[in-house]
């Protein structure tokens, strides 16, 4: 057995013994959506494996059960703050949940102790019975202490329960967070470092967990189902855990919620007759079947996707491969209505019988290509972006001190026959890759005052190199007693007048402007002159000039 499908084995019993140890649990999974889970572990990234783990554990969700979804890290970097409740705890719907939890792409931070506040407090800790599990690849890399925390949450709640997954550590002080984290709550911690600790680790967490109560007696059942993926063809994995969403018809619209089954085969004891409809869906097909349960009597239910399957593939140009796994495949029905979104370098989807779109988004590079799909088949799906990358950094001076975070890099097309230079994208910092569709662009880099463009051509499947000599320096004024300060062109236009570059409302300044001649201005009380001075301001160098 793979690490893996060891990890993902070990999870799906966390999370049905959970549910199994006491009826109506209230459950929130924290998911780790850092930039670590990239991280491989056996040819497979963590992300894909938690993915894989989350879809086998909603296929098999009792109906009694709440389950939530709290993500961190996934929609910026750097930031403490991107901790977001995905799916509030309730009723689990498994198509509007795994939609969710397919959408994570791994970004930032790793503010792991904040999210199980978050999950606890979406769950009532402090009212009812709740338990967390938290999947994380590291260390808290925000401020909270998570054993001091563990130690609050404890005694505030009335029963929450913390268990912690941790996905191949090695860092000592992870490891300690992780068990902490569960040992403050009575809750299970498993670090998992090869196949066979693995192993170990299972069967020490089943003796652990309470025996759940003795099965009740299965009642008669009423209803059974079957869904194929089209006539003759059985659903593949990893489709063949598809929802049942039954709801009331009225006239043959939906009402009211019924209940879900899952399972390509199902057996249920419906405890009401009536008129219904089951929604049969998994990944991106679905059908709506009409249906029927008599009083005292019995409904079987077949059913059929007439679905394929679309196995894409992105290329950069004819003979690179993509190689982000955060490009966005976004598919579309012919007529523009939206269907789902994947991601990664060749996702594969299960789609409807019928004509789509899918447009392919890799940075600000994007390239659409139609595709049909065929019931009972694959097809394959080949975008190619056409696109390649610029990487553009910039300098002060030509060979000088490369410029700060503070720069805006800006990316635009070349200049059209009216002049016109389209916007396509803007970073903020030094050293920036761009990823676009070959062609001319130029790269407009400025810091305060100062200003530089460059005109480059990106080539598909290739990485431009552009650096930019912003020919700049600073400009520090001090004028004492000043309620603002004034940067204007040194040279006078024709009527005598000053064009302005900028200012302060302060008694300093220090901008960065081009390298040149200027005329700063300090002003007073009712905007009055005090002084004024010519100044030279030379590229990678600074001009330091007190007032008057």
């Amino acid at each position: 057995m793979t690490f893996a499908r060891l990890v993902a084995t070990f999870l799906l019993s966390l999370f049905l013994a959970t549910a199994a140890s006491a009826e109506g649990q209230r459950v929130i999974l924290v998911l780790d959506a850092s930039g670590s889970m990239w991280g491989k572990i056996g040819g497979k990234t963590k992300i894909d494996i938690a993915k894989e783990v989350v879809g086998k554990v909603v296929g098999k969700w009792k109906a009694e059960d709440e389950l939530g979804l709290v993500a961190y890290g996934h929609r910026k970097k750097g930031a403490c703050d991107d901790i977001e409740t995905l799916i509030e705890p309730g009723p689990l719907d498994a198509g509007a949940y795994m939609a969710a939890v397919k959408a994570i792409s791994p970004k930032g931070k790793t503010p792991m102790t904040e999210a199980i506040r978050q999950a606890a407090e979406a769950l009532k800790y402090t009212e009812k019975k709740a338990t967390v599990i938290l999947v994380s690849d590291g260390i808290e890399t925000c401020d909270p202490d998570p054993c001091a925390v563990a130690d609050e949450l404890e005694k505030a709640g009335v029963g929450l329960t913390v268990h912690t997954v941790g996905f191949g550590l090695d860092d000592k002080g992870a490891v300690a967070q992780l068990k902490c984290l569960a040992e403050k709550t009575g809750g299970i911690s498993i670090i998992a470092e090869n196949a066979d600790e693995l192993e170990s680790a299972l069967d020490k967490t089943v003796e652990a967990a309470p025996a759940p109560p003795p099965e009740p007696a299965a009642p008669e059942f009423n209803v059974t189902g079957h869904v194929v993926m089209a006539d003759g063809v059985e659903l593949p994995k990893p489709w063949d855990q598809p929802a049942w969403s039954f709801t009331v018809s009225n006239n043959g619209e939906k009402g009211d919620y019924i209940r879900t089954e899952y399972g390509a085969t199902f057996k249920a004891a419906f405890d009401k007759p009536g008129e219904m409809i089951a929604t049969i869906g998994t990944d991106l097909a679905q059908v709506e079947i009409p249906a029927s349960l008599a009083a005292g009597g019995t409904m079987k239910l077949e059913a059929n996707l007439n679905a394929g399957v679309a196995q894409f593939k992105g290329m950069m140009d004819a003979a690179n491969p993509l190689a982000s796994e955060g490009a966005a495949w976004a598919i579309s029905k012919a007529d523009g209505t939206y269907v789902g979104t994947s991601y990664g370098v060749a996702p594969k989807n299960l789609l409807n019988a019928g004509d789509y779109v899918v447009k392919l988004s890799d940075g600000q590079a994007e390239a659409q290509q139609p595709f049909t799909v065929a019931a009972g088949q694959t097809v394959d799906v080949v975008v190619t972006l056409g696109a390649g990358a610029a990487r553009v950094k910039g300098t002060y001076s030509e060979g000088g001190d490369a410029l700060p975070d503070g720069t805006a890099i800006e990316l635009r097309k070349a200049a059209n026959v009216s002049g016109e230079k389209e916007y396509v994208a803007t970073e903020y910092g030094n050293d920036k890759v761009f990823k676009a569709a070959a062609g001319d662009y130029v790269a407009v880099v400025s810091l305060d005052y100062a200003k530089a463009e460059v005109p480059f051509k990106i080539a598909a499947g290739q990485q431009a190199e552009v650096n930019v000599n912003l020919n700049a320096g600073y400009l520090a004024v001090t004028a004492a007693g000043a309620t603002a300060i004034d940067i204007q062109k040194g040279e006078k236009a024709l009527d005598g007048s000053r064009t302005r570059i900028g200012g302060e409302y302060a008694a300093e300044l220090n901008k960065a402007v081009n390298a040149g001649n200027y005329h700063v201005v300090a002003y007073g009380e009712g905007n009055a002159v005090i002084a004024e001075k010519d100044v030279s301001v030379t590229a990678g160098q600074r001009t330091e000039v007190t007032l008057p």
